[in-house]
Parts: C-alpha cells; sequence; structure tokens
C-alpha cells in the first residue's frame, strides 16, 4: 500500500514519522517520492496526510479528524516548546515536520483549516472553509501552553 512505509498494512503514525525522518535526511529515497517529482519534501507529507491519508495537518492521533483530542494527546505529550530540539513526532506535535512542537506547528495545522469541521471529503475539491473562532483558539491553547512552561 502507498505510503505504508513500515508494511504494517496500515497508514499510522509510525509511517508519518518515518516520512517525516527521510525528508529531514535530504536522501530523496525513491519509495518516499509520493508525488514522483524525484524529490522528498514537504509535499509529500501534504500527499501523505490529505490524500492517502485523508485527513488533516494537527490529526495528532490520525482518528481522521482535527479537534480538540488532538490537543489533549500532544499538550499529554508535554513537549510543546520544551527547548529539546528534535524530540517531537506526529503524535506529539510536530505537524510541520521539524522535529520540534512550537507555534509553527500550529500555523501548519491550522493554515489546512479542518480544525472542527470532522473528516475530510473522499473528494477532490477543496471547499473553504467558513470563518470561525479557529483564531481565538488557537491563542486559548498556547497561552495554557505557555502558562504550563512557567509553571515548571
Amino acid at each position: 500500500m502507498l505510503g505504508d512505509f513500515d508494511s504494517s498494512g496500515a497508514l499510522d503514525v509510525a509511517d508519518i514519522d518515518l516520512l517525516t525522518t527521510e525528508v529531514q535526511s535530504g536522501n530523496n529515497t525513491a519509495a518516499f517520492d509520493l508525488n514522483n517529482d524525484n524529490l522528498v519534501n514537504g509535499d509529500d507529507r501534504q500527499v501523505w496526510v490529505e490524500d492517502l491519508r485523508n485527513t488533516y495537518f494537527g490529526d495528532s492521533n490520525l482518528d481522521g479528524e482535527f479537534n480538540s483530542s488532538d490537543f489533549v494527546v500532544v499538550f499529554n505529550a508535554g513537549q510543546y516548546e520544551d527547548g529539546v530540539d528534535g524530540n517531537s513526532t506526529w503524535a506529539s506535535g510536530d505537524w510541520n515536520g521539524d522535529g520540534d512542537f512550537s507555534s509553527t506547528d500550529f500555523v501548519a495545522a491550522f493554515s489546512g483549516g479542518g480544525y472542527e469541521i470532522g473528516p475530510r471529503a473522499a473528494t477532490s475539491v477543496n471547499a473553504v472553509p467558513e470563518p470561525s473562532g479557529q483564531f481565538g483558539f488557537v491563542l486559548a491553547v498556547l497561552s495554557l501552553g505557555l502558562i504550563g512552561r512557567r509553571s515548571r
């Protein structure tokens, strides 16, 4: 199955983490080139997340939706701006693929417009999301993360 890099029979967190490691390595291994452009980069991660797994950046538990349960998962992992370089994975908040869970991961996740809208439609048509309170929610989550860091 395309994108099942660990041959487990499922497109799971291990696969997106393997793809992310390959992107970071710069090796451009053909098996990880999901869009056939002879490069392994963020575009391949986008193909894996949006096209193959049919979900959104930010869906840390890969249940097909990007919602508040994903924040519970990543904040319980305790890696938000923890000062340890490269220790984060998809499930602990590294949605942009740089190895760390920081505010840039929220930008990557919320720019996809999938927060709290349910599962991604199985069509190739991209709907324009209606304006919502996403920005306020992001600020609240970031504030809680910063308050939690200061109290440690």
